[in-house]
């Protein structure tokens, strides 16, 4: 006989564990919009991941054009070389090769036709353009003359002044008469300094050991002591003249003897003289300034020498000394603008010295 199994009373207002449709509906409906969350985000992952290396690429892939561009234009750089000719001089240290430098500048922005730079207590060369190429060099001419004239006077002498051998319409003149008395060391202060044109013929004209013309003379064996083999003089002041030319790389040598001259460092660094002479019974006197616009303005600045003809154009002869005792050589010719031109060789190569 079948037994009816015991019916199970529900008890009222209990609540049902299962599911309901709605439930049931409401957590798959969750499920699938936190699936498509999950989706989204790793989507999202996969984009920036793909970014990331598309960018990249497109970084590496631009460095490498611009380091092939930089590579094929016909630009000049600057860059660091050494004497085409071995040295040997006891006025000025061998030159030495050096490495390529760090930096890089473009010589558009070098005006100059001819230019030269070098650390002189080294030697090494940090820039250099044309620099064998002969050209007129104008009142760099008075740097030799000096020379030579300390080799052969005392700076305290006077000296008869002689107007002979001075060319018709000469610009630039300190204007002395003929027959008035100078001191040697007035007159190379004003060859120096405001670059007086006259005053370098007067004292060639009284050179001791045969005047005007050995003077010249003189010149060129001093020149010639100092390996300068790209360069002829024909007179004391730069005048233009076929036979009067030098080149970037012999003014370097010739500035390695000339800033080893304590007296004409102390004139070309300064900004101005006092300089007097006798006229007849008359004292006369005359300030005489620095021709260096560079001086006041560039700290370093320590001279040297500025010239300037209609064919030499700008030249400039720039010396730096930094707080650290290095020193540096700049030197400009046939220039646009020999100052900006300097200004800018000095900037960038003073980061160059070692």
């Amino acid at each position: 006989m079948n037994k009816k199994l015991p019916e199970v009373k529900k008890e009222k207002n209990l609540p049902d564990e299962r599911y309901d449709e709605k439930l049931f509906k409401q957590a798959y409906k969750a499920g699938l919009e936190a699936r498509e969350l999950e989706k989204k985000q790793k989507r999202k992952k996969i984009i920036l991941k793909v970014g990331g290396i598309v960018l990249t690429l497109v970084v590496i892939v631009s460095t490498i054009v611009l380091l092939l561009s930089l590579k094929e234009e016909k630009i000049e750089y600057i860059e660091a070389n050494s004497f085409s000719k071995q040295v040997q001089l006891t006025q000025i240290s061998n030159l030495v090769e050096v490495s390529s430098p760090p930096l890089m500048i473009s010589t558009n922005n070098i005006s100059a036709q001819s230019a030269f730079v070098f650390d002189p207590s080294s030697g090494s060369v940090i820039y250099e353009k044309n620099s064998n190429e002969r050209r007129p060099i104008a009142s760099i001419t008075k740097l030799l003359s000096v020379l030579v004239v300390l080799e052969t006077f005392d700076i305290e002498e006077s000296i008869e002044v002689s107007l002979e051998n001075i060319p018709e319409n000469l610009d630039w003149q300190l204007e002395l008469m003929e027959g008035d008395r100078i001191k040697v060391d007035y007159l190379l202060k004003a060859m120096l300094l405001s670059s007086y044109n006259d005053t370098a013929y007067v004292i060639a004209n009284a050179y001791p050991n045969g005047g005007y013309s050995a003077f010249i003379s003189a010149m060129n064996k001093k020149a010639t002591s100092l390996r300068m083999s790209e360069s002829m003089f024909s007179n004391p002041a730069g005048i233009d003249s076929e036979s009067n030319y030098s080149t970037a790389q012999d003014v370097g040598k010739l500035v390695s003897a000339v800033i080893n001259n304590q007296y004409i460092l102390d004139i070309v660094s300064s900004g101005s003289f006092n300089i007097s002479w006798n006229s007849g019974e008359e004292l006369k006197s005359k300030k005489v300034y620095t021709t260096n616009q560079l001086y006041g303005v560039n700290p370093y600045i320590k001279g040297l020498k500025t010239g300037i003809t209609e064919n030499a154009k700008q030249c400039f002869v720039g010396l730096f000394e930094y707080t650290n005792g290095n020193q540096l050589v700049t030197v400009v010719l046939g220039s646009e603008d020999r100052f900006t031109d300097t200004a800018n060789l000095e900037r960038i190569s003073r980061g160059l010295l070692k």
